[in-house]
């Protein structure tokens, strides 16, 4: 992890591209003039959806620059166990994922508080507010998995992420596929600004994450990119 967070600081422009994400939240926080209501049911989405499809496109590059820049050869050499790099690089994307969810959720909070006070966004029920939290944390390492995942899969990312937007055009035709497919399940988790969970996308995009995942780390065990 300390090698992948290495890279991730050292490079030109993930930094910053993570750091303008969390900045294009600042003008609507401001801005915003909603009701308490309104402000505590949007929580979860103004902190989380744009959050985890950032963090699913920041999984499939940190895993795609290995190969783009011909050194995933080196490093499996390097680390003969090489599912531990995948691994490192799953837990570095779900760390990076948790910081900025953590740090826009404050910040959606306390932006709530000011205008609305503490009861008006549940500060005087904490329970409410983890479980809230807790559906954004779970919800944007699940989607990081599935960037993770389908990177390693394809080992490219203009090939990871044209996967990605096609799975997510075509999962809302369907509706077996709607906000369940690995793509729009945050959708159904995140997208509508309500309080209410939608339990089945939750498990689904926990599940798909997963499926993602170990689908990459038994990928990643069989050969040896040239």
């Amino acid at each position: 992890m300390r090698t992948e967070l290495f890279k991730v600081a050292s490079s030109r422009w993930q930094p910053v591209a993570l750091t303008a994400m969390v900045i294009l939240h600042v003008p609507p926080m401001l801005w915003a003039g909603q009701n308490a209501q309104a402000a505590w049911n949007g929580l979860r989405s103004r902190s989380g959806l744009f959050t985890a499809y950032t963090v699913m496109a920041f999984g499939v590059l940190i895993v795609a620059q290995e190969y783009r820049h011909r050194t995933a050869a080196l490093a499996f050499l390097a680390v003969p166990g090489r599912r531990r790099i995948t691994i490192a690089q799953y837990l570095t994307v779900a760390a990076v994922g948790l910081v900025l969810s953590a740090a826009l959720f404050a910040g959606w909070l306390v932006v709530g508080a000011v205008r609305h006070g503490g009861p008006g966004m549940h500060l005087d029920r904490p329970a409410d507010v983890a479980a809230a939290y807790g559906v954004v944390a779970v919800t944007v390492c699940a989607a990081g998995a599935v960037g993770v995942g389908v990177g390693t899969l394809l080992r490219g990312s203009t090939g990871a992420l044209l996967a990605l937007g096609g799975c997510g055009a075509f999962e809302p035709l369907l509706d077996a596929t709607r906000f369940r497919g690995p793509v729009t399940a945050p959708l159904g988790v995140l997208a509508w600004p309500t309080s209410e969970l939608e339990t089945a996308a939750l498990v689904s995009a926990v599940g798909w994450g997963i499926l993602a995942l170990a689908a990459g780390l038994f990928a990643v065990g069989r050969d040896l990119s040239s």
